[in-house]
């Protein structure tokens, strides 16, 4: 992170990187001040390269992975290499995005370019002031491992770049071969690995300011309801106790310490008026859902006479799914320090969406933007619950009331409580082959929560719904797929991977159905929908290699697989599956994954790294993970009642690169969608059970043995 004074150190010399709507334009630090430029990178006499991130790291290695690309090009060694957390702003946006934002995949793809180009051209112009020193015309001279040479003298980038910045900015600086990279294709040390091992790093909770106070927030049981009155009298007689009051989310008790507030909170007596939600635990909600897919919905993707030939075939499938609320679980609960004053308001949190919690700042306080500084902390874990920025606009309201610096904490309950999980839904699919196993017909409907709506995109087809589905690579002559918007006002947001999550499960356990309905093999079965699509076909004949698909499981007893795309990536997976029929316990021992995102891999290990992470998590969803709800609200608050794998359960994960034409996809997101149906389809195939519910408890699947 970066504060606003070292902003200006670093900006004073500094080059930024200025977009346009037809590209891009490089600026020198005197151009900064009129044309806002979205990214710095600045060179300090004993030679440090410093360079000021847009993009939150919350595990994935992004500092890493961007940095390493203008280095690369830079010829700059890694050693000396420091990143800072760019500030929240308007000049920090990531235009294909709109927004300052970390999601979907996107970091590196979206900045690729950009940081290249920076690189490139902080080498010329620093090839161009060592070529006037010298007099030595530049193409005789050479750019390595931070120093510029003639053969004969050498002079450290550090000792050039003053004199480098006051040059023109290059137009068209050139760029590397990638037979040239150094760093890209091969990898480095991660950059933010030893802070956190000596524990330096600042997490949003680590953070301290003078003077700062703690608060805690009394939230409804159940969604919707609002505070009718409160009693305080015996939260105000503890020491340590400052204030309490309601905000826009409950009540809030501030105290001198967080212990203090917490205790304050329990003498709390809150009355709530009645949720709309009352009396749907989870059989209503599971019957609720049930019923919205019988209304009709919009259509997002019709091709054919899918109906006709679903009355026509002579071997047809149909199943009903029902997939659970889930809660992000990050490893750090949401926490933020907001510092209000009448002319000025400081935010520090760990978030992804800067651009909206500069927002939020701005809506509270009404102060102008200029006269707020959001700075983001390391995040401990993000998976998209943190581009949800309402805690901190709960902590800017809180600061704003009692006019001193205020850190917000979110315990585990009320991180749980809060919602904003990934939506439950409610599918029906119907599909048709014909003599030979093809599928010629595919009928998909699902009822499920418009996430984009929640987050304030509304549209008649909400993406995440019919994400995967709408858009799959398959080959299928006659396909309909319909969206059913559930208006529960139980709050969905981005969980990763968003909604190929469900649609992948339902997607590919379907065609495992209709493959052993047409007594066809999966893997083939999919060769032959996908024989259009050679990154896809290539994912899963890796995948089926690797594994070994065919042959007799080296640790389980079962294999599934399943094949998706999202994200701009394709990845295939194989998983090996025993089943305790006694218990109805399952354990996956081995997933085999193949992986294309292209033809540009910047660091390897960091893409295993990330698809290990995303097979984990799916993995864990997919087997013990569900919001439970009561009648009066949301039941699983801690790890008691939501759990989650151990490393004990984790399955060896094998990731194997396959490097494909095309455009650059995503890493962080696209590795977690099959695993889930890949386990099902395993159980499929080795034991005959047809899963339709998650997660795969032992009493759900001993229920269907």
């Amino acid at each position: 992170m970066i504060d606003r004074r070292e902003f200006l150190k670093v900006g004073s010399l500094g080059i930024g990187i200025f977009l346009i709507p037809n590209g891009f334009r490089l600026l020198k630090a005197s151009e900064v001040s009129q044309l806002q430029p979205v990214l710095w990178a600045s060179i300090t006499k004993d030679n440090y390269l410093t360079l000021l991130i847009n993009k939150s790291e919350m595990g994935q290695g992004v500092y890493t992975g961007l940095a390493m690309i203008v280095a690369d090009e830079l010829d700059f060694p890694w050693k000396r290499v420091k990143v800072r957390s760019a500030p929240a702003g308007n000049v920090y946006i990531d235009k294909k995005m709109g927004a300052q934002l970390t999601g979907g995949s996107t970091s590196v793809r979206n900045m690729y370019e950009f940081l290249r180009l920076l690189g490139a051209s902080m080498k010329d112009m620093l090839l161009t002031s060592a070529s006037k020193e010298w007099k030595v015309p530049k193409d005789k001279l050479v750019a390595h491992a931070g120093y510029i040479t003639d053969g004969k003298k050498k002079l450290s980038y550090g000792e050039l770049w003053e004199k480098a910045i006051k040059l023109p900015v290059p137009k068209n600086p050139k760029l590397k071969d990638p037979s040239e990279f150094v760093y890209i294709g091969k990898g480095v040390p991660r950059i933010d690995t030893p802070d956190k091992v000596e524990g330096k790093a600042v997490f949003g909770i680590d953070v301290r300011v003078k003077d700062m106070v703690y608060a805690v927030v009394e939230r409804p049981p159940y969604f919707g309801a609002k505070v009718k009155s409160y009693d305080a009298s015996l939260t105000k007689q503890l020491s340590g106790v400052l204030d309490v009051f309601p905000v826009s989310s409950g009540v809030a008790v501030c105290a001198k310490t967080f212990e203090s507030a917490l205790s304050g909170r329990e003498k709390l007596r809150v009355e709530w008026t009645q949720s709309p939600l009352d009396g749907f635990d989870d059989d209503k909600l599971y019957s609720y859902y049930l019923e919205m897919l019988k209304k009709s919905g919009a259509i997002a993707r019709r091709d054919g006479d899918p109906e006709g030939k679903l009355a026509s075939s002579g071997i047809k499938v149909e199943s009903l799914y029902v997939l659970p609320y889930l809660y992000h679980a990050t490893m750090e609960p949401m926490a933020c320090v907001a510092d209000v004053r009448d002319d000025r308001c400081i935010v520090y949190a760990p978030i992804q969406a800067q651009t909206w919690a500069l927002k939020v700042a701005k809506e509270v306080t009404g102060l102008p933007e200029d006269k707020i500084e959001v700075y983001t902390t390391y995040l401990g874990g993000g998976f998209g619950r943190k581009s949800n920025v309402e805690f901190v606009k709960e902590a800017v309201e809180i600061s704003r009331r009692i006019k001193k610096p205020v850190k917000l904490i979110y315990t585990r309950e009320d991180d749980a409580k809060s919602g904003w999980y990934r939506p439950m839904n409610a599918t029906l699919l119907k599909g048709a082959i014909d003599k030979n196993g093809k599928l010629i017909a595919l009928y998909h409907k699902i009822a499920v929560p418009a996430v984009f709506e929640w987050a304030g995109r509304p549209s008649k087809i909400d993406r995440a719904a019919v994400e995967g589905i709408e858009n799959m690579f398959y080959d299928i002559p006659n396909v309909h797929v319909e969206f059913v918007k559930v208006d529960l006002p139980i709050p969905v947001w981005f969980w990763r991977s968003v909604g190929s999550t469900h649609n992948a499960f339902t997607l590919e356990t379907f065609i495992d159905r209709l493959a052993r309905a047409g007594k066809r093999d999966p893997v083939d079965l999919r060769l032959e929908m996908l024989k259009n699509h050679e990154r896809a076909q290539k994912v899963i004949e890796v995948v089926a290699q690797k594994a070994g698909w065919g042959k007799k499981p080296k640790y389980g007893e079962a294999m599934g697989m399943a094949y998706h795309f999202s994200f701009g990536s394709h990845v295939a997976q194989v998983v090996e599956v025993s089943l305790n029929k006694e218990t109805g316990q399952v354990k996956v021992h081995r997933v085999v994954c193949a992986i294309d995102i292209g033809p540009v891999v910047v660091h390897p290990d960091l893409l295993i790294s990330q698809v290990e992470s995303a097979i984990n998590m799916g993995l864990s969803a997919a087997l013990k993970e569900r919001v439970s709800f009561s009648k009066k609200g949301p039941q699983s608050l801690n790890f008691d009642t939501y759990p989650l794998l151990t490393m004990a359960e984790s399955p060896q994960v094998e990731v194997h690169i396959v490097k494909g034409e095309g455009p650059m996809g995503g890493v962080g997101e696209p590795g977690l969608p099959p695993v889930a149906p890949a386990v099902a389809n395993a159980l499929l195939w080795g034991y005959g059970i047809e899963v339709n519910r998650l997660p795969m408890t032992p009493e759900y699947v001993k229920s269907l043995l």
